[in-house]
């Protein structure tokens, strides 16, 4: 899963070469592609009990997920491998992804000696919001002590292997003072060691740790501020357009990135936590929240309604040329999105459309042999698709919360949508971002969609030649704002020749001028190309900090940014402990796993 970032611009109408039309999907079909889907899940686990992809705690978490919601029994051999690989990472995880998915995964498991686990996670997770009310990547480490009590928890626990009875209902609403009192420790500790981190954070990983945190609140956990700072957030980041983008904007400022459907998505979702937890705190003096009436909310959903199609059948039936689109890229990720907003909210259609009947007609299309689908995050494409196909909800009281609360108001004219200014005046909509059949595999970009800065900006270097080009490149090496950061990426992967290898050099040299957290940022990009120049502008800077972050890069399975990495590595410290080209996972392992060693005989 990597930063799964800016979901591409919006219209369905701009979307790629497509298949022939076809009929209806029925559900034994979509049975069909859930089983070779399984199969495919089933096939990425290895021997350590875990799946591997970016964070591997959260990768085996969402894979195990995706295997119960299949209905594939809690005591299944392959699933009690993984919850025994989450369960020993849990102890020290520090990453917002990891910690979120390991929370939803051992929920649904629904052991009780997992509860332990679950607390220690959440206040973690609360630990590392930022002030901004968002998280970025990482949540603070547990203390030490609790390191230790929760060893001594995972090493007591066979004595409890085997009672799978449900844990006791909790009465009443829990607070604070009725947790253990090792975890009241932690949380007060956390509150003293790590200070809010002063970087507003995105609204994917912020996504993510909501809805864990909202999970953790069922368990006991005292999360109502947290998950009020998630609201305000939300509530004064909106676009005008309706939607929200992958980095948070506050009132009043200017903010990177445009609305993007699976970030707007996010915000829905982050909206509907904040609704439900209102109601359930609101006492029987006080009325409830109407969420019908929530104008956040429904502008988002009038978006939503726009960027998603009919399905074929709808298409023929209303004169359009149905075709089902072959997608790509973070595609998946948004179906995922948007299939957890239609089910929380318990809506059928959204926009008028069908958007599961859609969906599934696009998903089944899109398969693979191997049972597979693969996009930007492989393998989580995969568990994505097929929590779309299931109708997976992996917050069952939420929907209950806001059940017959809201309904479609099928298809709006977007104008104003209660948030302010001409909602959708120049706006370009596209849900699904899958490669353009015509661009390089690999290298991300965002296209050349000229409705945008940045896609403007980056047409016009890949339309121009010779000495124009040349010029074009040295001028967004050199100016100002991150638009042209943007442009030269999205640029990079229509290029060829030297005109690539300029562009290439330029931003490198680029991002060599960026401050030191701001590359650490560009080193986690979703875009491979700016993965690949925030590594070589690591060399170009001397900045042996983020050798250690470089080390967990050699991870990358994307050839150009491995590569990049690599080099840049060398050129740090004089040495090469590879991995070398081509090479396995158990050979990238040991590369680390040598690398890291050395660095910290180094640091000695």
């Amino acid at each position: 899963m990597r930063a799964m970032r800016r979901a591409g611009a919006w219209a369905v109408a701009a979307m790629l070469a497509a298949a022939a039309p076809a009929a209806a999907i029925d559900q034994d079909t979509i049975d069909r592609s859930v089983k070779a889907g399984v199969a495919a899940v089933r096939q990425g686990q290895e021997g350590t009990g875990g799946w591997r992809g970016y964070q591997d705690v959260g990768m085996t978490s969402l894979a195990a997920l995706t295997l119960l919601e299949c209905d594939v029994p809690a005591d299944d051999k392959q699933v009690q491998m993984a919850a025994e690989f989450v369960r020993k990472g849990a102890v020290t995880e520090k990453q917002t992804y990891s910690l979120a998915l390991a929370i939803l995964f051992l929920d649904r498991l629904n052991e009780p000696a997992d509860q332990a686990l679950i607390e220690s996670m959440a206040v973690r997770l609360m630990g590392g919001q930022t002030r901004a009310g968002g998280w970025t990547y990482d949540c603070p480490e547990p203390s030490a002590r609790e390191k230790e009590r929760l060893t001594k928890h995972l090493q007591q626990r066979n004595e409890l292997v085997g009672r799978r009875e449900p844990p006791k209902p909790i009465e009443g609403r829990r607070d604070v003072k009725d947790l253990p009192a090792e975890v009241q420790a932690e949380i007060v500790d956390m509150a003293r060691r790590a200070a809010p981190p002063a970087v507003p954070g995105d609204n994917s990983n912020t996504q993510f740790a909501t809805l864990a945190l909202w999970t953790a609140r069922r368990r006991g956990m005292p999360t109502e501020a947290a998950l009020a700072a998630v609201e305000q957030r939300f509530r004064t980041s909106q676009h005008a357009d309706g939607g929200w983008a992958y980095e948070y904007r506050g009132p009043g400022e200017r903010g990177r990135g445009d609305s993007v459907a699976t970030m707007t998505a996010a915000g829905l979702m982050c909206i509907a936590v904040a609704d439900a937890t209102a109601n359930a705190a609101a006492d029987k003096e006080k009325p409830v929240r109407d969420v019908a009436g929530d104008k956040n909310l429904r502008a988002g959903l009038a978006v939503l309604g726009h960027v998603i199609g009919h399905p074929i059948a709808k298409q023929r039936e209303l004169g359009l040329p149905g075709a089902i689109p072959q997608i790509g890229g973070q595609s998946y990720y948004f179906l995922w999105s948007l299939e957890r907003v239609c089910v929380a909210l318990d809506l059928k259609t959204i926009g008028g459309k069908d958007w599961h009947q859609w969906g599934a007609e696009i998903l089944v299309a899109n398969q693979q042999a191997d049972g597979n689908w693969k996009g930007s995050y492989v393998p989580a494409d995969t568990c994505f698709a097929l929590l779309f196909l299931r109708r997976a909800n992996l917050a069952q009281d939420l929907t209950t919360s806001l059940k017959g609360k809201i309904s479609d108001g099928g298809e709006a004219t977007l104008k104003g949508s209660g948030v302010g200014g001409d909602a959708l005046k120049g706006v370009s909509m596209k849900a699904l971002d899958g490669k353009d059949a015509k661009a390089p595999p690999s290298g991300g970009g965002k296209g050349l969609d000229d409705k945008t800065e940045r896609g403007k900006l980056a047409k016009e270097v890949v339309q121009a030649t010779g000495a124009k080009q040349d010029k074009l490149i040295e001028q967004y090496r050199d100016a100002k704002g991150v638009t042209y950061t943007e442009a030269l990426a999205g640029a990079i992967p229509h290029l060829s020749g030297e005109a690539k290898l300029k562009a290439r050099d330029a931003l490198a040299e680029r991002l060599a001028r960026m401050k030191a957290d701001t590359l650490t940022n560009y080193l986690k990009d979703e875009e491979a190309e700016i993965r690949r120049a925030a590594a070589l502008a690591c060399a170009l800077k001397e900045s042996k900090a983020h050798v250690p972050q470089l080390i967990e890069m050699l991870r990358e399975t994307d050839p150009v940014v491995e590569r990049a990495v690599l080099a840049a590595l060398k050129d740090l410290t004089g040495q090469n402990f590879g991995p070398p080209a081509n090479a396995t996972a158990e050979q990238r392992d040991k590369a680390v796993a040598a690398w890291k060693e050395w660095w910290a005989r180094q640091q000695k």
